[in-house]
This record gives C-alpha cells, sequence and structure tokens, in this order.
C-alpha cells in the first residue's frame, strides 16, 4: 500500500507538470500499488493517483485494469467518500480507453458531484477534463465546450495554473471547430507559454498538432507538416504515448496528400492555360510537368507510410478510432490514385470499426468514403458485369446515411462533407436532381462559416462548378455560360434568354399564364405574346379566356 506521504508528492509532481520526475517515482515504488485491496483506507485514492498518471503517459503494464475487478465486486457503501470518488474516476478512465464513453461519462459524472461534495477542486477540475474529452470524442462539441469552461474557471480559483492550461488547449481546438480560429490560436498561445517550462510533452504535442490542424483548415499545408513533425518529436520522447504519436502521424500523412492534391490542381490548372494560348505539346508536357508529378507521388507514398506506421501502433492499442481513422484516409489515398477496389475495403473496414463503438463520426466519414467511391464506379463505368446504375444508387444510400450519421453529432465540417457528397450523387447522370444538388451544397457551405481556404472548400466550388455545368440544359444557355454567342448582339441574346425564361416559368407553373405573369411581375398579355411566337399558344386559346 503506498504510504500517504508517496501520494501527496506525486499529486504534487503531476499539479505542477514534473511528468519526467513522477514517472520516475512511480516506477520505483509501482509494487506498493500491485498490493491494493479494497479493504484497506485509501486504496481508492491510490488507485485514482495510479489512472492519474497513467493519463500523463505512465506505462502501468495494465496493473489497474487487474486490480479493478476486486474493487468491482467490494461492498462500495463500506467505502470512504474519498476512495469511491477516486475508483469512480479510475473506472471512468479505464471506460474512456477501451472507447465505451456513455460508461466512461457516467462515472466522471459521478466523480464531478461527489467531487464537489468534498471540496476537493483538484478531483473536480481531473472529472471535468476527462469529461469534457468524451464528450469531444462523441462529437458533443457544444456540451463539451460548456464543461471545458466550467473547469478553467474551476482551476483559476484554486490555483491551479498548469491544470488550467491543459484545459484550455482543450477550450482552444473546441473553438477551432466551431470556426473561432483567431480566439482559439490566442489561448494555444497563452496555453502554451504557461506549460514551457514543464515536460507535459502530450499536452505540448496536442498543442502542436492543434497548431498543425488550423494550418491545415487555412490551406498552408508545408506550415502544418512541420508542426505535426514537432508534435512527433514530443510524443517520441516518451515511448508511452504511442497512441499520441499514431494519431499525429495521421495528420501528417493527410497534410501530404492534401499538397499532393494541390500539386495535381496546379499541374491541372497550368495545362489548362498553356492548352487556351496553344502552347506546344513539348511545352504543356515538359520536365517541370514530371517532376511535380513525381514530387505528388513520392507524398502520397510517404503518407501511406506514415499511416501504415499509425496503424500497427493503433491496432496494438486496440484503439478502433485511431485505427478507423487510419482506414479512412487509406481509403482517400487509394480513390485519389484510382485503385477503387482497395478504397472500398478501407472504407469498409473503417465503417465496421466505428459501428462496433457507435462512433458516428467514424462511421459519417466511412460512409462518405464509400459514396464517392461507387460515386466513381459510375462515372466511370468500368463494370462489364453490373448495371452501373447499381452504383449510382449505392453512392447516394451511402451518402444519405452519412448525412444521417453526422447529423448525429455537433462537427459543422463533417456535416459539410457529408452534404458535399450527397450533392455529388444528386448531380450524376443518374438522378440528374439539380434543384437537390443545389441544395445540398448550399447547406455545405452554411456550416463553413468563415473558411475559405482549405481542401473542403475547394470541394464546394467543385460541386457548384458542377451543377453549373450539368444544369445547363439548353445549348444556348450552355454556350453564353462559355462566353460564346456568336454573331448575336447583347440585345438578341436577352430577347432569347427572355423566351427562354417563359417558356421554362410556363411548364413549370402548370401552363397556366396568369401564374407566369404574376411570378415574373410582367403582363400577361407580353407572356401571350412570347408563347405564340414559340407556337406554345394558339391565337385564342380557352386557357387565355380564363387566365
Amino acid at each position: 500500500m503506498p504510504s500517504p506521504e508517496l501520494l501527496a508528492r506525486l499529486r504534487t509532481l503531476i499539479q505542477e507538470r514534473q511528468i519526467g520526475s513522477g514517472i520516475a517515482l512511480l516506477q520505483s515504488h509501482v509494487a506498493e500499488f500491485a498490493t491494493l485491496r479494497p479493504r484497506e483506507q485509501g486504496s481508492g485514492v491510490a488507485l485514482g493517483c495510479l489512472a492519474q498518471w497513467m493519463d500523463v503517459g505512465f506505462d502501468d503494464g495494465g496493473l489497474l485494469v487487474r486490480l479493478l475487478p476486486e474493487f468491482e465486486r467490494c461492498d462500495r457503501a463500506a467505502l470512504a467518500l474519498g476512495d469511491y470518488v477516486h475508483l469512480r474516476l479510475a473506472e471512468g478512465l479505464v471506460a474512456m480507453r477501451r472507447e465505451n464513453l456513455s460508461d466512461s461519462l457516467r462515472h466522471f459524472e459521478t466523480a464531478l458531484v461527489l467531487g464537489e461534495d468534498l471540496g476537493e477542486p483538484r478531483i473536480t477540475a481531473v472529472a471535468i477534463l476527462w469529461k469534457a474529452r468524451c464528450l469531444r470524442k462523441a462529437g458533443e462539441y457544444d456540451q463539451a465546450e460548456e464543461i471545458t469552461r466550467r473547469g478553467i474557471d474551476l482551476a483559476s480559483r484554486a490555483n491551479l495554473p498548469y491544470i488550467a492550461a491543459v484545459i484550455r488547449t482543450l477550450e482552444s481546438w473546441l473553438l477551432f471547430q466551431k470556426g473561432e480560429t483567431a480566439e482559439s490560436l490566442k489561448i494555444l498561445t497563452e496555453a502554451e507559454a504557461v506549460l514551457s517550462d514543464t515536460d507535459d510533452f502530450i499536452t505540448l504535442g496536442n498543442i502542436q498538432s492543434t497548431y498543425g490542424r488550423i494550418a491545415l483548415r487555412e490551406g498552408r499545408y508545408d506550415h502544418a507538416l512541420k508542426y505535426f513533425e514537432r508534435s512527433i518529436s514530443l510524443f517520441e520522447r516518451r515511448q508511452s504515448l504511442g497512441g499520441y504519436l499514431a494519431r499525429s502521424l495521421t495528420n501528417i500523412a493527410q497534410s501530404k496528400r492534401f499538397l499532393a492534391l494541390q500539386l495535381r490542381r496546379n499541374i491541372d490548372a497550368r495545362w489548362e492555360r498553356q492548352r487556351a494560348l496553344g502552347a506546344p505539346r513539348t511545352l504543356v508536357d515538359g520536365n517541370d510537368k514530371a517532376g511535380q508529378l513525381e514530387r505528388m507521388h513520392d507524398l502520397l507514398r510517404n503518407a501511406q507510410t506514415d499511416l501504415s506506421q499509425a496503424d500497427v501502433i493503433y491496432k496494438r492499442l486496440g484503439n478502433h478510432h485511431g485505427a478507423g481513422n487510419v482506414a479512412v484516409n487509406q481509403a482517400q489515398i487509394q480513390l485519389d490514385l484510382g485503385n477503387l477496389d482497395e478504397a472500398e475495403e478501407r472504407a469498409a473496414e473503417a465503417f465496421q470499426l466505428g459501428a462496433a463503438k457507435a462512433d458516428y463520426v467514424l462511421m459519417c466519414r466511412a460512409r462518405i468514403v464509400q459514396a464517392m467511391t461507387a460515386h466513381a464506379r459510375y462515372e466511370e463505368d468500368i463494370s462489364d458485369e453490373e448495371d452501373p446504375s447499381r452504383f449510382a444508387q449505392l453512392a447516394h444510400d451511402c451518402a444519405k446515411e452519412a448525412v444521417a450519421f453526422g447529423q448525429r453529432t455537433e462537427s459543422r465540417r463533417l456535416l459539410a462533407q457529408a452534404y458535399i457528397c450527397q450533392g455529388l450523387t444528386f448531380v450524376s447522370g443518374f438522378f440528374h436532381n439539380i434543384e437537390a444538388a443545389r441544395a445540398c451544397c448550399d447547406r455545405a457551405e452554411s456550416f463553413l462559416d468563415g473558411d475559405r481556404h482549405d481542401a473542403l472548400w475547394q470541394e464546394i466550388e467543385l460541386l457548384r462548378a458542377k451543377i453549373l455545368h450539368t444544369g445547363v440544359e439548353d445549348p444556348n444557355l450552355r454556350a453564353w455560360s462559355e462566353g460564346s454567342i456568336g454573331d448575336k448582339s447583347l440585345g438578341d441574346v436577352v430577347a432569347e434568354f427572355e423566351e427562354l425564361l417563359i417558356r421554362r416559368v410556363w411548364e413549370r407553373e402548370g401552363r397556366k399564364v396568369s401564374r407566369v405573369a404574376h411570378k415574373l411581375a410582367v403582363s400577361p398579355k407580353k407572356i401571350r405574346r412570347v408563347l405564340r411566337h414559340l407556337g406554345l399558344l394558339a391565337e385564342q386559346s380557352p386557357e387565355d379566356l380564363v387566365s
């Protein structure tokens, strides 16, 4: 049984974020924790202490998991209140690591209420931090932000500056998810200044990761790479931080993929410009293009290597969410490369991992990739054995499910992705539902607020361009949209457009002249004149008499 003096020293070290010293001290006394039994007074407090050190990087070798069953079987009514609260904290941490978020939230809520009754701000602050993390993992961002601010206020009043700084890093991430980037950066910088003299590599690495995510959002992919490299170097300084390392490897792989896509767009744009100018083929397809293509493929290969490393780590840890995110990113790269079978396989794996834990964020992301893969099969019509319309319907169904899963979270960007995906299925040649596609595009844009720089906004622009191009059915409109008017004057174009517009509105309004006149705010006489000119209305039709 650990002595009260040892537990007090460990509490001080974790409070001051002297992590290396605390881990060394705990390692030298770990045998004392192995003898913990429920009947001993203070055993629950010792379990809670062990759980808190595990959260900051101590590798207990599975000790806490081995100890908990005996505490679960004990007479909890006989436990002192302090022991019981710490026991619930320890149980909550184990449940959170197993991705059983509903169980962990229940444990943390109990610890939070009782911790307040005990008047122990340190216990309450830890319960708040861990509960907020669970809510964030579940996509419940508003609730997470609310409780995070409560924790910051509590830690500040209790003179716990380091704990307050740790909670503020989580607040920063939540604000970033809501699009409040400037405030997020301000909080992140202040928290980093407080923690800079500590060896809390988890929080310091998370800060660099958040800087990287912000850079990704702003389309600064080279900067994002540097931030993720810094986070990786911090997580590598402690062997027990494999899960954090895997997350940064996944993030840096995403940065490399976005850089590769940016290169691809630049190559295509340059090729189009040179072709429009009539440049010689040798100039268009020169060495510079070959070099850029090689750079693009290098980035994708490196991204795949990073993801493979992350996959090994996550599967060793049994982390469904992390392994699922890796699978989604691998599927996206395979889709970029046109390897549809591999993309489909990895996306299906990601969905299964998400479904096992009711992880709606992961399930939504997986369905998006599955929809895009099916859409690509339909667009390319590469199946010799099956009706391609099957893939159009599959893409539609997956996109619809993606939206439904996204709506069960509070992630605005995830919902934007889902609506973009659904819009692409509507605009396909199979459904050709331009109005539905346009509505999806508008919904997606509404979720992005001021974000106008990253890959997601470019996807919206591509969808809008596709809607514009696909929605122009009339050959004259299509030609005009491309700037081709032949020998016609502006007056000729306006007159022809007027005829086209009146005809279409007349057809949509049930061929009722009065409705068209009301909708376009022109006289019924003018509507009849145009329709007669088009041969659509007799000189004296019955409809005229009742309109």
